[in-house]
C-alpha cells in the first residue's frame, strides 16, 4: 500500500519523516572538532600543572613529619590512586562522545538525573570555585614578587582585587579571542614545566652532591610537627594532581574522540605523575636546613619554601624567575579554567537543563564559543572568590569552627561522586573484556574511596562541612531540573 506524498505540506511532510526515523534532525549550537593529540595531551597536562605543585613540597613535607621516604610514598600513592580513576575514564572516554564528558559518562552510565547532579556539580561547585582558588593562590605569588608582607594590614584586601583583577582579565580574553587562549594554554604548559624539569634533574644532581654524594639521614631525619599524618600528606597530593577532570569538557571537541582522548589522558597523567616524584625530592634535596625551610608558612605561602630551594641551587636571582615562574603557571591554569567552565552550563543547556537553558546554548556567530554559559560560570566564581577571602583572618569569626579550605572542598566532593559511576559501569557493561568491566572498576572504587576517606582521617569537622554544603548547593540544582 502507497501513500500519495503529493498534497501533504511540507512541514507535515517532515514531521512524519522524523517520526518514522527517515529524516534526522538538524542540530545547531554544536562546538566544532579542531584539536589533535598533541593539543590534547597538552590539554590535560596544562590543567593539571597548576600552582599547587610550587607549593605542596612543603606542605606534604610538614605533613609527614620531614620524612622524605613518607613524602616520597604519600606523592606515589596519590598519583597511583587517582590514576586507577583516570584509567577508567580513559575507557569511558573510548565508547562515548557528547557535550562534556564527565556528564556523558554519568548520564550514560548511572542515569539521567546523576548526570545532571554531575553537570550541576561541574558548573556551580566544582569548576568556578577552581576558578577562583586559582586566582588566590597566584595572587600569593604576586604579593610575593612585590615584596609584600602577610602581616601588613593591606596585604589580603591587596589579594583580593588582584585575584579578581586575575578572573576579570582571563575572562576578557576567553570571551573576545577564543583561540588566543588555546595558543596560550598550550605556550604555559610548557612554561611551566621548565622548572619542574629542572629541579627534577639538577635539583637532585646538586641535592645529593650538597650530602656528599648520598642520602644524609641525620640530616633529613624526621621533625615531630605535632601534624604528622601520611594520609593527610596524601591528600593534600590530590590537589596537585587535580585538574585532569576539567580536560573532560573537551572531550567533543577533539578530533577522533573515542581514539585520542584516552590515550591523552593516560599519557598526561602518567607524565604528570614521573615529574612530581622528581621534583619533590629535588626540592627537599635542594633545601637548606634538611627541608626545614621549606616547610615555612602555609596554604600558599609555603611557596617561600620552594623559593628558598631554589635560590640554594640556582643563586639569588632564581627566587624572582621562579616566582615569576608561578605566576605564568597560575595565569595558565587560570585560563584553562575559564575555557572548561565556559562548556558547564552549556552543556546542561544543550540537555535542556539547568537555568536558562535556552540561552546557555547559544554559541557566538563569529567565536564559537557559548558565551552566556561563560559569564554564567565567571559570576559564580566571583562569588567563591569571596567565600574564600571571607575564611582569611581579615573576616575572622564569620564562620567560626566551620571555617574550611576550598581547595580541599571540591576534590572531596569529587571523589564521593565517582563510586556510584563505576559501580554502575560494572554492572552494565557486559560487552567489555572482564578486566575492563570488573577489576578496573573495583581497583577504581578503592582508589577514589581512599582519597575519599583520607579527608575524613584528615579532618572529619571539614569533611562534615564539605558534605553539607554539596547537599545544600545539590538541591538547588534540583530546583532547576526539568524532563527534556
Amino acid at each position: 500500500m502507497f501513500i500519495s506524498l503529493q498534497y501533504i505540506p511540507m512541514e507535515n511532510l517532515q514531521q512524519l519523516l522524523r517520526y518514522k526515523g527517515l529524516l534526522m534532525k538538524t542540530e545547531t549550537n554544536i562546538l566544532k572538532r579542531q584539536h589533535g593529540l598533541f593539543v590534547s595531551i597538552c590539554f590535560v597536562v596544562g590543567f593539571i600543572v597548576g600552582t599547587g605543585i610550587f607549593f605542596l613540597p612543603g606542605r606534604v613535607l610538614y605533613e609527614v613529619g620531614r620524612d622524605i621516604r613518607l613524602g616520597i610514598l604519600a606523592w606515589v600513592i596519590g598519583g597511583l590512586m587517582i590514576s586507577t580513576c583516570v584509567y577508567m575514564f580513559s575507557i569511558l572516554a573510548g565508547k562515548y562522545e557528547k557535550i562534556h564528558g564527565f556528564v556523558d559518562y554519568s548520564e550514560a552510565i548511572v542515569g539521567k538525573k546523576y548526570g545532571y547532579l554531575a553537570g550541576w556539580f561541574f558548573a556551580v561547585m566544582y569548576q568556578p570555585a577552581g576558578y577562583a582558588i586559582i586566582a588566590w593562590i597566584t595572587s600569593g605569588f604576586t604579593a610575593t614578587l612585590a615584596n609584600m608582607n602577610p602581616a601588613d594590614e593591606v596585604y589580603l584586601p591587596f589579594r583580593f582585587f588582584i585575584s579578581a583583577f586575575f578572573m576579570a582579565m582571563a575572562f576578557v580574553m576567553n570571551y573576545l579571542a577564543p583561540k588566543i587562549p588555546v595558543k596560550f594554554n598550550v605556550a604555559t604548559t610548557v612554561a611551566r614545566m621548565i622548572p619542574l624539569v629542572l629541579m627534577g634533574t639538577i635539583g637532585v644532581i646538586a641535592g645529593l652532591i650538597i650530602n656528599d654524594g648520598a642520602y644524609n639521614a641525620t640530616s633529613y631525619a624526621p621533625l615531630t610537627t605535632g601534624n604528622a599524618s601520611l594520609f593527610a600528606a596524601i591528600s593534600a597530593t590530590a590537589f596537585a594532581f587535580n585538574g585532569w577532570q576539567a580536560a573532560l569538557a573537551f572531550n567533543s571537541e577533539m578530533k577522533d574522540s573515542k581514539r585520542n582522548f584516552p590515550i591523552a589522558l593516560m599519557a598526561g597523567f602518567g607524565l604528570i605523575i614521573v615529574i612530581y616524584v622528581l621534583y619533590f625530592i629535588g626540592v627537599v634535596l635542594a633545601s637548606p636546613d634538611g627541608g626545614t625551610l621549606i616547610m615555612q608558612g602555609g596554604g600558599a605561602n609555603f611557596a617561600q619554601g620552594t623559593r628558598n630551594a631554589f635560590v640554594n641551587i640556582f643563586g639569588g636571582a632564581a627566587g624572582n624567575i621562579l616566582t615569576g615562574f608561578m605566576i605564568i603557571s597560575g595565569l595558565g591554569i587560570l585560563n584553562a579554567c575559564c575555557l572548561g567552565m565556559s562548556r558547564a552550563m552549556y552543556s546542561l543547556g544543550r540537555r535542556n537543563m539547568g537555568p536558562m537553558p535556552e540561552r546557555m546554548v547559544q554559541l557566538d556567530a563569529t567565536t564559537n564559543v557559548p558565551n552566556n554559559s561563560m559569564v554564567m560560570a565567571v559570576g559564580i566564581g566571583f562569588i567563591w572568590l569571596f567565600v574564600i577571602f571571607a575564611n582569611t583572618n581579615w573576616f575572622a569569626g564569620w564562620f567560626g569552627a566551620f571555617r574550611f579550605s576550598l581547595p580541599d572542598f571540591y576534590n572531596f566532593s569529587f571523589f564521593a561522586m565517582l563510586v556510584p559511576i563505576f559501580i554502575c559501569f560494572a554492572i552494565k557493561q557486559k560487552d567489555l573484556h572482564w578486566f575492563k568491566r570488573i577489576i578496573a572498576p573495583i581497583i577504581a572504587i578503592f582508589g577514589a574511596g581512599f582519597m575519599y576517606a583520607t579527608y575524613w582521617i584528615g579532618s572529619w569537622l571539614h569533611a562534615v562541612v564539605y558534605t553539607l554544603t554539596f547537599i545544600v548547593l545539590a538541591i538547588i540544582g534540583f530546583l532547576f531540573y526539568r524532563e527534556r
